[in-house]
């Protein structure tokens, strides 16, 4: 059976707004790291964190990717920076996901919703991308990189997670800058090695987020990474940047991205023909996905191991809009291979 999974940002369900969840994150996680489960804080985060899981639940989508609800760099460079004990290297313990601890303590009343074990994907913001937002900028020091690297790889330890009730069937790094941002003082050998620290001894598949695929050469050659992820719905060209014989060299596969995601352009584009698009006139129609599904098992075949939107939601207007982009990406993908 196909695999279809999603990339985790998700939009906040409607009862909580950015400015009282945004204020409340570093709160549960410190409450968190000291053993703390008891103040309304924590409550009213939990059912923030179960209520969007369900909703990707109810999707459709087989591995689903805890909803990501916080600022991708700074879920990950606040705790880094809170408990360093070298410069961007923080104390193992204190590199939990709250989102996973909660979905971890819930897990038994998701399984028994869904009626089967849950298969969890965690996405974890990848060490070029985090020390761009660093004061170093573009000037690369690889031994800070190499901290950074490390810490990452105690973040996708910790996800993995191996229960009666729930699994973690994959991790992923997010590395959208990389192919896209020139990095000074550093080389291709360079990056590779600190991706490879950043996967190190992991056991689910290891996926990276691309959002192109210029440099996929830098993925192949890492050792530890599995899968890369195209986004080949909003941008097609990557399709000719990857081909399946280097796959095939390096033992590697595709995450492939089949729905697009990029709502401002999408939005952009009904504006620009005169149209205000309702909601569910910015997902892509079923036919559009599933023609894209072919091309790429022409282009790729065996090479792909798991299908979904081309990135995350968290810019979508809601809940409801965002789960009809998952539940249509899975219903095409699991269509087009009966």
């Amino acid at each position: 059976m196909a695999v279809v999974d999603d990339v985790g940002s998700f939009p906040l369900p409607g009862w909580i707004s950015r400015e009282e969840f945004d204020r409340l994150y570093p709160v549960v996680r410190e409450e968190i790291s000291r053993g703390r489960r008891d103040s309304e804080g924590y409550r009213i985060f939990r059912g923030v964190i179960l209520e969007s899981f369900e909703r990707k639940m109810e999707s459709g989508v087989g591995v689903i990717t805890y909803p990501q609800h916080y600022d991708m760099h700074r879920q990950f460079m606040e705790p880094i920076e809170l408990y360093q004990k070298e410069p961007f290297l923080m104390e193992g313990q204190k590199a939990f996901l709250p989102e996973i601890e909660v979905i971890r303590e819930g897990a038994k009343e998701l399984y028994e919703k869904k009626g089967e074990k849950i298969r969890l994907k965690a996405c974890v913001t990848g060490p070029v991308e985090l020390y761009l937002r660093t004061d170093f900028g573009t000037n690369i020091y690889k031994d800070v990189l190499l901290n950074l690297a490390k810490s990452v790889n105690a973040f996708l330890k910790n996800s993995i997670v191996n229960t009666p009730y729930i699994e973690t069937e994959s991790l992923s790094i997010d590395e959208p800058s990389i192919g896209f941002t020139d990095l000074l003082n550093i080389e291709k050998e360079d990056i590779i090695d600190v991706l490879e620290r950043a996967v190190k001894g992991l056991g689910p598949e290891v996926q990276i987020h691309l959002h192109t695929l210029k440099s996929a050469d830098i993925a192949l050659h890492a050792e530890g990474i599995d899968a890369i992820t195209g986004e080949f719905a909003a941008s097609p060209e990557n399709m000719d940047l990857i081909r399946k014989k280097d796959l095939d060299a390096h033992d590697k596969f595709l995450r492939a991205g089949v729905t697009r995601t990029n709502i401002d352009s999408i939005i952009a584009e009904h504006l620009d023909m005169g149209v205000e698009p309702k909601p569910m006139e910015l997902v892509d129609s079923k036919d559009a996905i599933a023609g894209r599904v072919r091309k790429l098992v022409s282009l790729f075949g065996d090479r792909i191991s798991s299908w979904g939107p081309d990135c995350g939601l968290g810019s979508w207007p809601t809940q409801e809009v965002a789960s009809e982009v998952l539940k249509r990406t899975a219903e095409v993908v699991r269509e087009s291979f009966k």
